[in-house]
C-alpha cells in the first residue's frame, strides 16, 4: 500500500510570532495511514449548486467502502437529485431564513450514534448546519476553510486559490 501525503493549512493557536497584517502561511504534510473509520456522517451542501456537485463527486462512496456505516444529511429539496442509496438519508427542511425545521430531533437522533468522521461538505459558512458539527463527539471533523471553521473542524481544506470545489471534494474522499 502506498502512502499519500496531502497538505493541509494547520492554523497556530499556540502563538503568534507574526505581525497581524502578515498573511503567511504554513503548510504541513500529514501521511495518510490506513484508518478504520465504522460510521461517518456526511453533511452536503444545503446550496443546490454545490449540493449537484458534491452528490456526483460521492457517487461511488458508499460503494467503494462497503465496510463503513455511512449517514448523510440533505436538503429535502434535493432528495430527487440525490441517488446515494447505501446509509441512512437523514432529510432536513430549511425555513424562510434557513433555519432547520425540527433540528431538536434529528440532533437527539443523531447522538445516538458515535461517528468517527464528520464531513461537512459545505463550502460557505452555513449557521443552519454548525449545530450538526459541534454537538457530535467525532475525533475528526473535516470541513472548509470559512470565517469560523477554526472553532467547528479540526481538519480544514483552504480552496481559496483553485476556487473549484470539486477538487476540495476529492480531496476530502483521498482522506477518507
Amino acid at each position: 500500500m502506498s502512502i499519500k501525503s496531502y497538505s493541509l493549512n494547520i492554523k497556530n493557536f499556540f502563538g503568534n510570532s507574526q505581525k497581524e497584517d502578515d498573511k503567511s502561511s504554513s503548510d504541513i504534510v500529514i501521511s495518510k495511514k490506513p484508518a478504520s473509520p465504522k460510521t461517518i456522517l456526511v453533511i452536503f451542501p444545503i446550496e443546490h449548486d454545490f449540493f449537484r456537485v458534491a452528490s456526483y463527486s460521492y457517487r461511488n462512496l458508499p460503494y467503494d467502502r462497503s465496510d463503513i456505516n455511512f449517514h448523510y444529511i440533505i436538503n429535502r429539496n434535493f432528495s430527487d437529485s440525490f441517488s446515494l442509496r447505501r446509509g441512512e438519508v437523514h432529510k432536513i427542511d430549511l425555513d424562510d431564513k434557513s433555519n432547520i425545521k425540527n433540528k431538536s430531533i434529528l440532533l437527539e437522533y443523531l447522538n445516538k450514534t458515535n461517528f468517527d468522521i464528520i464531513i461537512d461538505l459545505n463550502i460557505n459558512y452555513q449557521e443552519a448546519m454548525s449545530d450538526f458539527i459541534l454537538m457530535q463527539n467525532s475525533n475528526y471533523k473535516i470541513g472548509f476553510k470559512h470565517k469560523q471553521s477554526d472553532f467547528l473542524y479540526n481538519v480544514q481544506l483552504d480552496i481559496s486559490k483553485s476556487k473549484i470545489a470539486e477538487n476540495g471534494y476529492q480531496k476530502i474522499l483521498e482522506l477518507i
